[in-house]
């Protein structure tokens, strides 16, 4: 086994010695505490506050500023009082603003209150008051919801988890208000009679950008849910059976560009969420139906190396932050192109063609579990199930068809623990399984995931590893590892840290997983130092610089050695800026390039500098960009140029019009294009512009109905100069003096989507789709950009109209209308 396997456990070993020694408590030091008050009769959520009811519970006051100042309390006051009952929470808060006509109030799209330019309000809840885990529910001045888990998911946190809640603001002479009831089933908490909550209330007065809090949080650990104060006064509350229905049906109406007619289709299926347990959830999604999700951002790849783009069904990104330990779960994996789609065209015989061959496999089910008990001890499970994929052949004489497998029935697993510890820390368990994707094939990886801090949270050990088994009936069995390790300083002023990451030659994780790429072996420390208070011109100002030693895990050949510097800085205008610089004094050896293994690709002193940066988001016109220049030593000087613009027009707080242009040139790219050998490799010089330009708008006729429009067009160009290299045994370029004739690429992505969303009730969407994909790539080129458009828009495209009925059932509700149905 290779040498540096051996010292992973060992390390684990003393992971682990560190965590029995850790006895130190999680509370923050003047820590507030709140009284929730009982109340026999629930308050009218409608944003007045009042009902008597508020009057009888204490006020939560004196707010901390957090940022721009993190010393010093809020401008102006807030009050928030908390009430209960047996089946939720109310929460009712006034911020006084001695001027409420100043009160920014744009309307938005559910869950985007963190980029609306109005004034917020948000409570943090932990049921387990851990320090680790958490729910957020924000509301804005214009009454815009958005709700997220913050489970290890920054600052804002996981924003595709949505709950099912009421509320409502109402501006006034002293300010503003917001009333909220969150019903016990949209949350999750242990059992007992006394409960005892962590929670903090924020708020932000969007006009002077301050963000304040109940509970002080310091900003320069960050991390809010380790700064909660304490809800207590709950008693007598048992976690409701929470079982929801969410049944759909849809309608498509669709015409692919190769067909000549409108196809119809109609779909119809269930989501079903089921409390196991007070604080256990499972999800199951039934004869699925992603017809309607947001496009990819298709590219031209001309790397060795897959594509890795988001995942936008909802059943996949909601209530996942467990399945994200150890990064070894990628769920676009689960309906994916067939393992072996390439197996059609390998098959063809005299005069076939492949009259269908799927780009997806189809999705049967899928159901995820999880939960935490009140110990702390979080577990998830995850299964899927996607049918048999096969493609049809044709024979264009006979016109006989036959089937041929492109992926068997397949089953996707997941498990997963997850310990809470002192201090916000954790640790991991997890393991991801494949079978049947191909005969005689299953794919398994292991993998764990800490995180130990100390008291302050400013200095932490964090890490995670996993090992791949890949078994095969008839071939042999591979095995692989990979584990990183980051320990250092990670709060205040002054921060610093090591960070050493290895993957094996041998470690695959994407059956299930996504690795870009494995055999590496990464050694880095940063030093950065922060500046939270404001000072002259500046809110804050970060910079930080990076040492990067990289080689192969095996031979342990050297690749590159890096260096690099970023600045970040944020001013009193809230102008945002990001200046980096990369440099590699003595260049790359590229193992990957020449898709040859052993074989590599050397370039000498390379250096990039970027740029990005912000403009006040208040202000109805702002901009954002970036802006990089990169030069790379070869055979050949390869420079790299790349431009985004990206202004925003805030027309009122209904309307907002966004368009963005991106441009990169690539000047003398050197890259791989055929090898016959692995003694003859073959690169070729050219030039490689890309055009990316995007129209978003949105149009919000209220908090119920709004439209959404997103139109991108990618466009790339490979134009090869005639000029090709011979790759030479020590990695050096030699130039070929025939023309090998390379073929140009013109490759163009359209896509248009569409989505006029009604939330007709809680819960409950009634969605209106329109999509439009063209997707084509040529080897005549196109030099002018209005040419290539009035060419493109004429190729054949594929357009989607369909409709969508979602509704929200929930258990307790149909409860509570058959007591008051047999009590009349």
């Amino acid at each position: 086994m290779p040498k540096q396997f051996s010292y992973f456990p060992l390390f684990f070993l003393r992971v682990i010695f560190l965590l029995t020694v850790v006895n130190t408590s999680a509370q923050n030091d003047g820590r507030k505490e709140l009284m929730a008050v009982r109340t026999a009769t629930p308050p009218a959520i409608d944003g007045s506050m009042q009902d008597p009811f508020w009057q009888q519970a204490p006020a939560a006051g004196n707010f901390y500023q957090y940022e721009p100042h993190n010393d010093r309390p809020a401008s102006f006051d807030t009050e928030v009082r908390v009430l209960y009952d047996d089946n939720a929470i109310y929460i009712a808060a006034i911020m006084f603003d001695p001027h409420p006509d100043s009160i920014l109030q744009e309307l938005g799209l559910r869950n985007s209150g963190n980029d609306l330019n109005a004034d917020r309000f948000y409570v943090d809840i932990n049921p387990f008051d851990d320090g680790i885990h958490g729910f957020r529910f924000q509301v804005s001045a214009s009454g815009v919801q958005t709700d997220a888990n913050m489970s290890g998911s920054g600052r804002h946190g996981d924003l595709n988890w949505d709950a099912v809640w009421v509320s409502a603001v109402d501006i006034t002479e002293n300010g503003w208000i917001v009333e909220i009831k969150i019903p016990y089933a949209a949350l999750r908490f242990p059992r007992g009679d006394i409960q005892e909550w962590g929670i903090n209330f924020w708020r932000e007065i969007r006009r002077t950008r301050e963000t304040s809090s109940w509970n002080f949080v310091n900003r320069r650990v960050g991390d809010a849910l380790a700064y909660m104060g304490q809800l207590s006064g709950i008693n007598g509350v048992s976690p409701p059976l929470r079982l929801a229905f969410f049944p759909y049906l849809s309608n498509y109406v669709e015409k692919n560009g190769f067909d000549r007619g409108w196809a119809n289709s109609f779909n119809g299926g269930m989501d079903l969420k089921f409390g196991i347990s007070p604080s256990f959830t499972m999800d199951m999604t039934l004869i699925p139906d992603f017809g309607q999700v947001q496009s990819d951002a298709k590219v031209l790849n001309l790397t060795p190396f897959e594509i890795k783009y988001d995942e936008n069904r909802q059943f996949f990104t909601e209530g996942t932050e467990l399945f994200s330990k150890a990064d070894i779960f990628y769920s676009r994996r689960v309906g994916d192109r067939p393992r072996n789609y390439q197996r059609a065209a390998d098959a063809l015989e005299e005069n076939e063609i492949i009259r269908e061959n799927p780009l997806e496999t189809r999705m049967i089910n899928a159901t995820k579990i999880s939960g935490r008990t009140s110990g702390g001890l979080g577990i998830g499970f995850f299964n899927a199930i996607t049918s048999a994929s096969k493609a049809t052949l044709k024979d264009t004489i006979t016109g006989e068809t036959r089937k041929i497998t492109t992926q068997d029935f397949t089953n996707y697993n997941l498990v997963v623990v997850d310990q809470s510890l002192p201090n916000n820390s954790f640790l991991s368990l997890i393991n991801t399984n494949v079978a049947g994707s191909e005969e005689g094939y299953t794919a398994n990886v292991t993998g764990t995931d800490f995180r130990l801090l100390d008291r302050s949270n400013e200095f932490r050990v964090s890490g995670s590893g996993a090992v791949s088994q890949q078994y095969h009936t008839d071939a042999e069995n591979n095995y692989g590892h990979k584990y990183d390790v980051q320990i250092g300083k990670v709060g205040g002023t002054w921060r610093y840290h090591y960070s050493r990451s290895v993957i094996s030659d041998t470690y695959d994780q994407n059956d299930m997983g996504f690795l870009r790429r494995n055999n590496r072996v990464n050694d880095g420390i940063t030093l950065s130092h922060n500046i939270f208070d404001p000072f002259w011109r500046f809110w804050t100002l970060t910079n930080s610089f990076t040492y990067t030693y990289s080689h192969l895990y095996e031979p342990g050949t050297f690749t590159s050695v890096q260096l690099s510097h970023n600045l970040m800085a944020l001013f009193d205008t809230r102008f945002h800026i990001r200046l980096g610089t990369t440099y590699q004094p003595r260049g790359e050896r590229d193992y990957y390039e020449p898709r040859v293994p052993g074989r590599f690709y050397r370039t000498d002193e390379a250096l990039n500098i970027n740029m990005s940066y912000s403009t006040d988001y208040r202000k109805r016109l702002f901009l954002d960009g970036s802006f990089s220049l990169g030069r790379q030593q070869s055979v050949v000087k390869q420079d790299e140029f790349g431009l985004t613009i990206r202004p925003t027009f805030r027309v009122s707080d209904q309307l907002n019009l966004s368009y963005g242009f991106e441009y990169n040139q690539k000047n003398n790219d050197l890259g791989y294009v055929f090898s016959l050998n692995p003694d003859s490799i073959y690169f070729g010089s050219r030039q490689s512009p890309t055009i990316t330009n995007t129209i978003r708008t949105t149009y919000i006729f209220t908090n119920e109905l709004s439209l959404n429009f997103n139109l991108r067009h990618y466009w790339s160009r490979v134009e090869y100069d005639g000029q090709y290299y011979f790759l030479r045994p020590e990695g050096t370029l030699d130039p070929v003096d025939e023309d090998l004739q390379i073929p140009d690429i013109n490759y163009n992505a359209f896509t248009i989507d569409l989505l006029i969303t009604w939330h007709f009730a809680p819960g409950s969407q009634m969605t209106i789709a329109w999509k439009n994909v063209i997707d084509h790539r040529q080897h005549l080129i196109q030099d002018g950009y209005v040419d290539n458009l009035r060419d493109m828009l004429r190729l054949p495209q594929i357009n989607s109209l369909s409709v969508r009925f979602l509704y929200y059932i929930d258990f307790q509700s149909i409860e509570r209308l058959n007591k008051r149905l047999f009590s009349g």
